[in-house]
């Protein structure tokens, strides 16, 4: 890729997690292994089709469910998304889709109130000679739609091949280390063999890869996987002193930020810390002798009008906020330079409790410093700067928001031992719960995902009377305070689910022959939107099988795929495998797609 950083330039370096992530011309996803500590499913989606789809998230296509449809299928096997247990945001408006998302999704849940906080991507692509291409995103960005300013690094690398067996590139040890805890949380979590092979097969591939950096202002870099065994903040150096430092943490803990301001080494330098205002209360003046404090203008924090995808705790549309949410330690000392991003803030939570990722780059202080860093976040005057200054007094720490506690409430259920069964009820189903030594809360309530039935949560629960489609190991998990009220997506190992679940989902967003010519000319085409393009020109010019039903085009793309892209047979087989309603394939169709088998075969 031909850039490292984005957001060194706030005003034209903007995040785009499609770009991030979608595979080089070319190539196809693998594998990818994603870490967040909160997770959106929408959001998920999106990744999915531009892990599996290679299209840019947000176009004209993202409403389309059969697309939607499509990119999930492409993707099912081969991703799996890490985050804290507790964090999975509730959708807006659910659908059957997001039942196909659970083999995605891993919760982790770390013991001693630690929290599980990388935001991280190693994803494996390959090209159709064989040749595999590794590609790291090293972010501080959750998987959801939060619109707040963060950063990311890409690096990418191949596997050097003349390498013999027992040597290792030695810093890409800590991204197998990191690859192999996460296995055990995998494990833990019940994730199918086929994919705890994949990541076994990567984490021991990983020690031959060659990751680079294309960037002249560093000489190398170094990752570091915080709170895993073997890791610690004090090999980041983090807290070696300095003479100079600019500090980006939207959160911050008071003893985390005053050890960092006793290293300066100068006392004539004024160094910068960059957090979010309501953060600011939690400091005295002796914290941040050695600092200036900024935070986000107001007028940028509200500056966006973007339409939020939905409020938790309302139903009403607002305006989205957006505010600082990197995190970013650029410190120099004599000649030299490192900076260091990630996911770390500067608390005392996530230095000595929590797993966090950090990538740190290094270099000569001449091509990167802190007045070149400077110029670049606060821009050439006053009135182009973001953010403004904060003077810090002697006032109390701020109290904390009662959603705190209310979030806390869900981590700890989240946590509590639980499981559940799937009982056949004459074409209905029920559902059993079951948390152990969970007590009684008459403010906390769980209900499936795709149902409207809630009860109030216990040791045991049971839903009577659910359809197929409303069956998922997603359970929305609703915690009401004195004046608000949140709720968040649980994952629960539940047995006994139908074996046909899946191929009714297909049906259910397939729905007719109409939306099967349309999947199908997905599966064919090159382009999305061509397809979805000619789709709507050929309707009319269509080719008839005996019922009179159109199948536009289909003939001549399966024509040019048998020649070009005989792989693409094997989804069409699998499509029709799914497909349980006779209804929706066009009459004719099986019989064509049996002599095109064959010849491809």
């Amino acid at each position: 890729m031909d850039w490292v950083i984005r957001m060194l330039k706030p005003t034209s370096d903007r995040l785009d997690y499609g770009r991030l992530l979608s595979p080089p011309f070319g190539y196809e996803t693998m594998l990818a292994v994603g870490t967040t500590y909160s997770l959106d499913l929408d959001a998920l989606i999106g990744i999915s089709i531009a892990l599996g789809l290679s299209e840019c998230i947000d176009n004209e296509l993202k409403d389309n469910p059969i697309y939607l449809l499509e990119a999930i299928q492409k993707t099912s096997d081969k991703i799996l998304i890490f985050c804290e247990g507790g964090q999975i945001k509730a959708p807006f408006n659910s659908n059957s889709l997001h039942i196909l998302l659970e083999k995605m999704v891993v919760e982790v849940k770390l013991r001693n109130k630690r929290s599980f906080h990388p935001k991280f991507w190693l994803v494996k692509y390959q090209n159709r000679d064989g040749d595999s291409l590794f590609r790291c995103v090293v972010l501080s960005r959750n998987l959801t739609f939060d619109r707040s300013w963060d950063v990311a690094v890409c690096l990418e690398g191949e596997v050097v091949k003349d390498l013999e067996n027992e040597i290792k590139i030695d810093r890409s040890v800590p991204l197998s280390d990191f690859v192999k805890a996460l296995i055990k949380h995998a494990k833990s979590s019940l994730v199918e063999n086929s994919k705890i092979r994949l990541l076994n097969y990567l984490a021991n591939e990983l020690l031959k890869v060659d990751f680079q950096i294309n960037d002249k202002r560093f000489e190398g870099f170094d990752f570091f996987p915080i709170g895993i065994p073997g890791y610690d903040i004090e090999k980041t150096g983090l807290f070696n002193s300095y003479h100079e430092m600019f500090m980006i943490t939207p959160f911050l803990s008071r003893s985390t930020v005053g050890e960092i301001n006793k290293l300066a080494l100068k006392s004539d330098q004024n160094n910068t810390l960059i957090t979010r205002s309501s953060e600011t209360a939690k400091l005295k003046p002796e914290d941040i002798s050695w600092f200036d404090v900024y935070a986000m203008k107001d007028i940028i924090i509200d500056g966006e009008d973007a339409i939020s995808e939905g409020n938790e705790n309302s139903l009403d549309s607002e305006k989205q906020k957006q505010d600082i949410h990197a995190k970013v330690y650029l410190r120099t000392k004599y000649a030299f330079s490192e900076l260091l991003l990630g996911s770390l803030n500067a608390s005392q939570n996530a230095c000595y409790g929590n797993v966090e990722f950090l990538l740190r780059l290094y270099g000569k202080r001449k091509n990167l410093n802190v007045e070149m860093f400077k110029k670049d976040i606060f821009g050439e005057d006053d009135k182009d700067n973001p953010f403004e200054k904060i003077i810090v007094s002697k006032q109390s720490e701020t109290d904390k928001s009662a959603g705190d506690d209310l979030e806390k409430i869900i981590k700890a259920i989240s946590r509590t031992k639980s499981g559940a069964q799937v009982i056949s009820n004459d074409r209905k189903y029920d559902v059993e719960i079951r948390f152990e030594k969970l007590t009684s809360m008459e403010n906390v309530f769980i209900s499936p995902l795709l149902s409207n039935k809630k009860l109030m949560i216990s040791d045991t629960i049971k839903f009577e009377e659910l359809n197929m489609l409303q069956l998922s190991e997603f359970y929305m998990i609703t915690v009401e305070g004195d004046n608000e009220s949140i709720k968040r997506l649980i994952k629960i190992k539940t047995d006994n689910m139908p074996t046909e679940r899946e191929s009714q989902i297909v049906n259910s967003v397939i729905k007719d022959k109409r939306g099967f010519i349309q999947y199908l000319s997905f599966i064919l085409g090159e382009d999305y939107l061509l397809s979805l393009f000619e789709i709507k020109k050929n309707e009319v010019n269509s080719i008839l099988f005996g019922s009179g039903e159109p199948l536009p085009a289909i003939y001549e793309k399966m024509l040019r795929s048998a020649y070009h892209s005989p792989h693409k047979f094997k989804e069409i087989k699998r499509l029709l495998e799914m497909i349980t309603d006779e209804n929706i394939i066009p009459e004719g169709f099986t019989e064509l797609f049996s002599t095109f088998e064959k010849v491809v075969d």
